[in-house]
């Protein structure tokens, strides 16, 4: 993943919080309305809706304080949109680092070859979250509905997590195949049962087995971590009652459910 977007992974790095994937698409939306003179060709050209450049607009509009688009009336074409002086600054400021970020980006990879690799690991090292449970991945496949998305993130070798998500979280975290994306899963919202794993079919769309590594046992709940292959693991809080039904112990296997509409997907914005 890294090949084919190191820039993007310097943007991330260097502007953290400020820049992303998805900005720099919110820039270059700025970038195609400069040139288009038109809110619905400038999206159209950055692979957006309508609402959803138009979202992106009031976000940066937001965002900068001042105004950075408005409506032009009149003319053969019956009026567009144009920069004001405030979104051509910034635009030409993004541009110039643009520009800048390409020259340093060959610069620093003559002086230290390779070393653009290790941005992807600054990257996740460098994330912060409530949720026990983290998972980086690619996005392999997207079902759009009218009321929710399923999104597919592979995580691993043959490992994959399903997300339900609204079709504007989907549109305003800028997902398409192939894109970078983080499955965030709550501890709590783990539910373990015995290894049921070749047993019996359930409603939840994602499943996790393997052995238990460690139970953290507190007065009323206790934090299980348990190994599920490929180096990851995995957390869950459930009750004490629920411990002794189960008979987990350090060293037996456990699998893990987790609703799809309990995931919740990040990007490093």
């Amino acid at each position: 993943m890294l090949e084919s977007h190191p820039e993007q992974l310097v943007h991330a790095f260097l502007m953290g919080s400020k820049q992303s994937r998805s900005g720099q698409r919110r820039l270059e939306l700025l970038n195609k309305i400069a040139s288009l003179g038109s809110l619905s060709a400038a999206a159209k050209a950055c692979g957006l809706s309508y609402k959803g450049a138009w979202q992106a607009i009031e976000a940066m509009n937001l965002a900068a304080e001042k105004p950075l688009v408005t409506a032009q009336k009149g003319g053969s074409g019956g009026g567009g949109m144009v920069l004001t002086p405030a979104g051509q600054a910034l635009l030409s400021a993004y541009q110039l680092f643009n520009e800048q970020m390409q020259h340093w980006m060959r610069d620093l990879e003559n002086l230290s070859p390779g070393v653009l690799s290790q941005l992807e690991i600054m990257r996740k090292v460098s994330m912060k979250t409530s949720a026990r449970n983290l998972f980086h991945g690619s996005v392999i496949k997207i079902t759009k509905g009218p009321v929710n998305c399923e999104v597919v993130l592979v995580i691993g070798e043959h490992r994959e997590i399903v997300a339900q998500i609204t079709p504007d979280s989907a549109e305003r975290l800028g997902l398409e195949i192939g894109s970078d994306a983080f499955a965030l899963i709550k501890a709590s919202w783990v539910i373990l049962s015995e290894d049921i794993q070749g047993k019996f079919k359930t409603s939840a769309r994602n499943m996790f087995c393997g052995e238990v590594l460690a139970i953290e046992t507190g007065a009323v709940n206790s934090d299980v971590t348990f190994d599920i292959g490929g180096g990851q693991k995995m957390s869950a809080v459930v009750t004490n009652q629920s411990i002794d039904n189960l008979e987990l112990v350090e060293g037996k296997r456990c699998c893990a459910l987790v609703k799809a509409s309990h995931v919740l997907l990040a990007i490093a914005d």
